[in-house]
């Protein structure tokens, strides 16, 4: 069995990496295997989290999510947002069979507040204590043991969100969503959105959301990208940003 590792900033990015290893013919431990831990792989334990998290008793319990396929198993762990980093730094400094067993290790970060090689900088300073290799470009993939890299969304080049490339995918998947939510939107005065204290790419989340509102009433995000289209073979192909993504953990994790 080949172990792998991808960082996650929130949950929403991990429940849109899942979606992409399904894609990619992965299956979830959840969903096939109940979330029981009895059944599960005995390589992440270390990973099951303890009540409660250092005391507090409000604090999210931050299990990753966990997909496999028959030679592959794939850890997805949602870090905290900025303290991704520092979250899976403690994490491989106290378990030396991550740091020695991974086939696989990567992240996915947001480019929300600067350029994507700035982004990747803090990376791979810390990760190359222990991945050598480690890429300081953003979608790279280095393909010796354990294979590394890093992706920013939403496409290594521009400023944005995972929200920024969800749009992209709507407009394929839900124009008709797409275009009743971007005109809903339109109706908020620049006024407006600065008593709101709107910030950059929040317009892309509203978006987002109010579409979500519509498809999953009264659920998250989290729930639409998991279930419903934005993720799909047909988005795949007419996506190139998300195309691109899905090539980079096909390379990452050597899935074909």
């Amino acid at each position: 069995m080949r172990y792998a590792i991808i960082g996650v900033e929130g949950p929403h990015d991990q429940a849109f990496v899942g979606k992409v290893l399904k894609l990619l013919g992965l299956k979830d431990f959840r969903e096939e295997l109940k979330g029981l831990e009895s059944n599960l792989d005995p390589f992440w334990r270390k990973f099951i989290p303890v009540y409660p998290k250092k005391g507090n008793l409000y604090k999210r319990l931050d299990m990753p999510s966990i997909l496999f396929a028959e030679n592959l198993s794939v850890a997805i762990y949602a870090g905290e947002g900025s303290n991704l980093a520092t979250n899976l730094d403690d994490i491989l400094l106290a378990n030396s069979e991550y740091q020695t067993n991974l086939a696989a290790f990567g992240i996915v970060a947001d480019c929300d507040r600067s350029t994507p090689d700035r982004i990747v900088a803090p990376y791979a300073n810390k990760f190359r204590n222990y991945f050598p290799n480690f890429p300081d470009r953003p979608g790279v993939v280095d393909t010796n043991h354990p294979r590394t890299g890093i992706y920013v969304l939403p496409d290594n080049v521009s400023q944005g969100v995972l929200d920024t490339l969800l749009c992209s995918c709507g407009q394929i998947a839900y124009p008709a969503y797409i275009e009743k939510a971007t005109s809903y939107l339109n109706q908020f005065s620049e006024e407006e959105r600065k008593s709101l204290k709107w910030k950059n790419f929040d317009r892309e989340k509203a978006l987002v959301a109010t579409v979500v509102s519509v498809l999953k009433p009264g659920k998250t995000n989290t729930t639409s990208i998991a279930d419903n289209l934005w993720i799909s073979e047909n988005t795949q192909q007419q996506v190139p940003a998300l195309a691109n993504f899905i090539e980079f953990l096909n390379q990452l994790l050597a899935v074909s």
